[in-house]
């Protein structure tokens, strides 16, 4: 998996190559908007990977 400052520090470059300059709410921005999206992807991953649900019917009171 990809790791959260390689990818911040990668888009940080690309922005530099391009000539862009970055305040701190761009750079707020782009660390907010990487930790949600990994987030999603392992949320994503853990439930790709679980057992599917199967409900069971709850035993009657006595």
């Amino acid at each position: 998996m990809l790791d959260h400052q390689t990818v911040e520090l990668t888009l940080i470059e690309v922005a530099n190559q391009r000539g862009l300059t970055l305040d701190g709410k761009d750079l707020l921005e782009i660390r907010t908007r990487i930790a949600t999206t990994l987030a999603a992807k392992e949320r994503h991953h853990q439930r790709m990977k679980s057992p599917a649900y199967q409900w069971k019917k709850p035993a009657p009171r006595r």
